[in-house]
């Protein structure tokens, strides 16, 4: 029997029909080897450009501008392209720039703007509630940022055909809605998300803690904004809120408006643990001696046992992202055995 051929040997015929074996050639060989490694590398390379064959370039997701939005005051307004000058007519306006790190686009502010103090050097446009439309228009600004306090200006600014912003927050989540629509607006909405929750963050921290006080044994707070006449917060104003948040009881919890007139009988009647006051602003002249001059006063328990504090006032009253500092110094004044300094 003839043994089968190895593999790699060549098997022929001669004339009788009989089986013949030969080795193939060296060159033979090589010439197979390489047309095999040839083959591979071509089948190879074939695979991998299909696999990686680039496929149509995507379309570039669209720019945020034109971007309408809708302010404080339900005004749905349309701003072209990303702002670069930037007027703000608020200081709480200024301060959600400069902390959204917009600082260098602004170009104009009002004259009670004062913080953060690089603010100092920028062009002022007029007061609060006296803008000058003529400076505004001399510093050709693409974006105005306004409160409510402004809306009576809006046929002048609209005229100058920039876009304009105004705002009225009522409570933490109003200001924080603020400052994720102003990062919208200037293209930077991972700024103010950011800002926001940081902000809220510190708020909740101080909620938490005073969330250990059953609510009946949280202090009476009076808090006076203006001493001639007297005046304090109802239950509608961010400084209510705030006062809630860092632990105390607002007196004026039953006032019909904002901003209500009380009578010395009425505060001393309802005989607040806790009395305090903005260090300016309406009672720049204000100090714990004067008050406890006031015919009565001296038997409040807040002025007999000498709980009768300051508070900057900027911080309490600007809907601003320093509100979180509101509420920590609130909690140290209200709830000092929970918040020591």
């Amino acid at each position: 029997m003839t043994p089968a051929p190895e593999a790699g040997v060549a098997v022929s015929h001669d004339i009788t029909g009989r089986r013949t074996f030969s080795m193939p050639t060296v060159r033979t060989r090589r010439f197979a080897a390489v047309a095999a490694v040839l083959l591979m590398l071509a089948i190879a390379i074939s695979a991998g450009c299909a696999g990686n064959k680039p496929a149509s370039a995507p379309q570039q997701a669209p720019g945020p501008f034109p971007l309408t939005v809708t302010d404080g005051l339900g005004r749905s307004v349309t701003i072209q392209a990303e702002p670069q000058r930037i007027i703000s007519l608020a200081p709480s306006c200024t301060e959600i720039l400069f902390a959204l790190g917009l600082g260098s686009r602004v170009v104009g502010v009002d004259k009670f703007s004062n913080y953060p103090p690089e603010v100092a050097g920028i062009e002022k446009v007029g007061g609060f509630s006296d803008p000058s439309v003529e400076k505004i228009a001399s510093l050709k600004p693409d974006l105005l940022l306004g409160t409510s306090m402004h809306k009576k200006f809006l046929p002048q600014l609209e005229a100058l055909g920039v876009p304009v912003l105004l705002f009225e927050p009522r409570n933490v989540d109003g200001v924080l809605a603020d400052i994720r629509l102003v990062g919208r607006a200037t293209g930077r909405p991972e700024a103010a998300e950011k800002l926001a929750e940081q902000i809220s963050g510190r708020i909740e921290r101080v909620r938490s803690k005073v969330q250990t006080v059953p609510v009946d044994q949280r202090p009476w707070v009076y808090y006076e904004v203006y001493s001639e006449p007297i005046m304090t917060v109802g239950p509608g104003t961010l400084i209510h809120q705030l006062i809630e948040l860092a632990g105390g009881r607002n007196i004026a919890y039953d006032a019909q408006t904002d901003y209500p007139e009380f009578s010395s009988e009425v505060i001393i009647q309802r005989n607040p643990d806790v009395i305090i006051f903005p260090s300016f602003h309406g009672s720049a002249a204000l100090t714990p001696e004067k008050l406890r001059a006031r015919p009565g006063w001296a038997r409040i328990r807040a002025v007999r046992e000498g709980r009768v504090y300051p508070i900057d006032a900027d911080i309490i009253s600007r809907p601003g992202p320093r509100i979180a500092d509101a509420v920590e110094e609130l909690a140290r004044l209200i709830l000092p055995q929970l918040f020591p300094r």
